[in-house]
């Protein structure tokens, strides 16, 4: 069988204790002597980086905010300067539509009173043939009748009398 010594195990070899505490206590002498002030100052200057980099981030967040609110800001000013255009849009159309009514009004009124100065033009042109083919039948007749030249002038005068008093009462 093996013969294990638990005891000598369990409790540690004062002599190897001691050697070890030395050599812990000559390397942390040795470290303090040489590393210490770097340590120092590179977790000094680590404190100061991460220092700047929080001051940093809040005027950046202050920023933000005051950015925030000037966009905000110009975001209900633009808001309220496209309702003032869009109202003075539809003022504007409001009034060329009038504009452009009055204008239509106008030129149908103008068309309408042309068209009838030109019926009652054509009107008063066809009264005249009429009147002159009336004329020339009733001449020709009396002519063909009375077959004198100087009939036909009374003649011509008389009809044209009695065209002119039958037109005038129409």
């Amino acid at each position: 069988m093996i013969d294990i010594d638990i005891v000598e195990q369990l409790i540690p070899n004062p002599l190897t204790m001691l050697v070890q505490l030395c050599s812990t206590l000559v390397l942390f002498l040795l470290m303090k002597k040489l590393l210490w002030k770097s340590v120092k100052d590179y977790l000094q200057a680590r404190s100061d980086k991460m220092q700047e980099d929080l001051t940093a981030q809040e005027a950046a967040r202050t920023a933000a905010e005051s950015d925030r609110e000037a966009a905000s800001l110009q975001l209900q000013q633009a808001g309220s300067r496209s309702e003032e255009i869009v109202a003075a849009a539809v003022r504007e159309a409001g009034s060329q539509r009038e504009t452009i009514l009055a204008d239509a009004e106008r030129d149908a009124e103008s068309v309408r009173k042309r068209a009838h100065e030109q019926i009652e033009q054509e009107r008063e042109e066809m009264y005249s043939d009429m009147r002159r083919e009336m004329v020339e039948v009733a001449l020709t007749a009396a002519s063909t009748l009375l077959s004198g030249e100087k009939a036909e002038n009374l003649d011509r005068q008389a009809i044209d009398a009695f065209v002119k008093e039958a037109t005038d009462g129409k």
